[in-house]
């Protein structure tokens, strides 16, 4: 490997990475943060980021899986930069359609004599593995020095040939930006192949002439790829192409250590998109995963990473997932929306629900409807970090609730005595509000309550907590007022009435 190529600073021209997910899944947790250390480093160094869905797996690929992975990267705002124009905007790069350039490279390395033709069959392979555990040995079996008019003769014939590698002897360096310096023994590496039966290159060959051809700089990948390094820069020396840089992000945990699986979040960004989770809080979570700027900042915009994202600060060991990290940068996030914002983001989630019965053209109309409903997004704004929680939270504003909760329960049978203070309370409500009260009148209903409360010379705890029980059929909500002042005087003073009912099921 050249000096040039080890040096990130050699060289006049400017950075260009990418991001080469393949289309045979969806965009997960793991590729999305390759995504974003790949954009960061980008932005931060004013070149060029370079989407390339690699879909040379033609059985495997699916368009359904290149849609799921490029609206995965919509909703995190990860826009790339070039590609060809679809609708005005930039479709990505596809390597299938790169096919006949992968092609004129495996004739230019069998030319050369760095490939050669393989006519060896899957049944004959399996057989030398068996035999050959170590890669030398196998490879001494595979490489057969044939004739090139044989070679000829028999292709003509219609035998079926692959093209592989001839690995060199020695070794091969990789100076990673990340794990420091790699060596790797080319005898521990078989001649592999390059070029299918049907011509066309695999995997390796493909992206070293990819990464070539779009004057790709540097490499940010998962370490799970480090295997195939060495062989990418072998195929790079024999082309006689420049070698990009390489920096291998050491892959995310499971919680308790292992293999990340769908049971603990390996699933489709779209599948956090699903739950309500805001894209500025995936970019901080992705981010903190494997990367620190210091020993005190965890909260961190888009804008922030690009100023202070450094590859000096990626760890090389494995990053934890940690959902209560999410919840928590969700919540955060979620704060800082604009109320308006948050309100025309939540109609989705609620219209879908089976929980709240939405009148919808109340809420859009701007009238009355679209006040209340605004005053109860306000509330739990400070209670949720994912909008897939909205439904479940505010159901009791839309409709009575059917049971107490297990804490609204417990909080019943401890009143139990309270029936008769509540029902003077709603008497005393009736008198001082007979027309009612509005959205504004929270702190009227406490100011209130707290002379009643005197004068029955009672503590709030007497009639917060069944009367919360009752009206919301849950033991934690928002302000007891905020929620009775959303609720109107007509609905709490029917649910209350309910009470005594209510407490007879609790003690049951």
């Amino acid at each position: 490997m050249s000096e040039e190529a080890n040096n990130p600073e050699a060289g006049s021209g400017a950075v260009r990475v990418r991001f080469a997910p393949s289309p045979t899944g969806y965009l997960h947790i793991g590729g999305a943060r390759t995504a974003l250390f790949n954009y960061l480093y980008a932005r931060q160094n004013g070149g060029t980021f370079v989407l390339r869905v690699e879909d040379t797996d033609r059985e495997r690929s699916t368009p359904e899986a290149t849609a799921a992975i490029l609206d995965g990267m919509r909703f995190l705002g990860l826009d790339w930069d070039e590609g060809p124009e679809v609708g005005g905007d930039y479709g990505p790069y596809f390597q299938s359609e790169r096919d006949g350039l992968h092609r004129e490279l495996v004739e230019q390395l069998l030319s050369g004599g760095r490939a050669y033709h393989c006519f060896k069959t899957s049944e004959e392979l399996a057989e030398l593995r068996e035999k050959h555990r170590d890669a030398a040995s196998f490879t001494a079996e595979v490489r057969v020095e044939l004739d090139p008019a044989e070679v000829s003769s028999r292709l003509e014939r219609g035998e079926k040939a692959t093209v592989r590698f001839r690995v060199p002897e020695g070794e091969t360096v990789i100076d990673d930006m990340v794990r420091g310096e790699v060596r790797v023994r080319n005898s521990d590496i078989e001649d592999f192949v390059i070029a299918r039966s049907d011509g066309s290159a695999v995997y390796n060959l493909a992206v070293v002439g990819d990464d070539n051809g779009m004057e790709i700089t540097h490499v940010m990948r998962g370490e799970d790829h480090l295997s195939n390094t060495s062989k990418q820069v072998l195929l790079f020396e024999a082309l006689g192409f420049s070698i990009p840089r390489y920096a291998h992000i050491s892959l995310i945990l499971a919680p308790g250590g292992g293999k990340l699986s769908k049971r603990h979040g390996a699933v489709s960004v779209t599948e956090y998109e699903e739950k309500g989770y805001l894209p500025e809080a995936m970019i901080n979570f992705l981010a903190r995963m494997g990367w620190s700027y210091d020993d005190k900042e965890e909260i961190f915009s888009l804008a922030d990473l690009v100023e202070k994202f450094s590859l000096d600060g990626v760890s090389s060991s494995g990053a934890v997932y940690d959902l209560k990290k999410l919840d928590h940068l969700g919540g955060h996030y979620m704060r800082q929306r604009p109320l308006e914002e948050l309100v025309e983001m939540s109609l989705p989630f609620l219209l879908r629900s089976e929980q709240v019965q939405l009148d919808l053209e109340e809420v859009v109309s701007g009238g009355g409807g679209r006040e209340r409903f605004e005053a109860i997004i306000a509330l739990e704004q400070e209670r949720i970090s994912r909008l897939e929680e909205l439904p479940e939270r505010i159901g009791y504003y839309f409709e009575d609730p059917a049971e107490p909760d297990k804490g609204a329960r417990k909080a019943l049978r401890k009143k139990k005595d309270s029936v008769p203070l509540v029902e003077r309370y709603c008497e005393s409500l009736a008198g001082k509000f007979p027309d009612g009260w509005g959205l504004g009148d929270h702190e009227a209903l406490e100011e209130h309550v707290k002379g009643f409360l005197e004068a029955e010379e009672a503590g709030l705890g007497d009639l917060a907590q069944p009367v919360r029980a009752v009206l919301t059929g849950r033991s934690a909500t928002p302000g007891l007022f905020e929620v009775m002042a959303i609720l109107g005087m007509e609905t709490c003073l029917r649910r209350l009435g309910k009470l005594q009912e209510w407490v007879d099921k609790a003690i049951e």
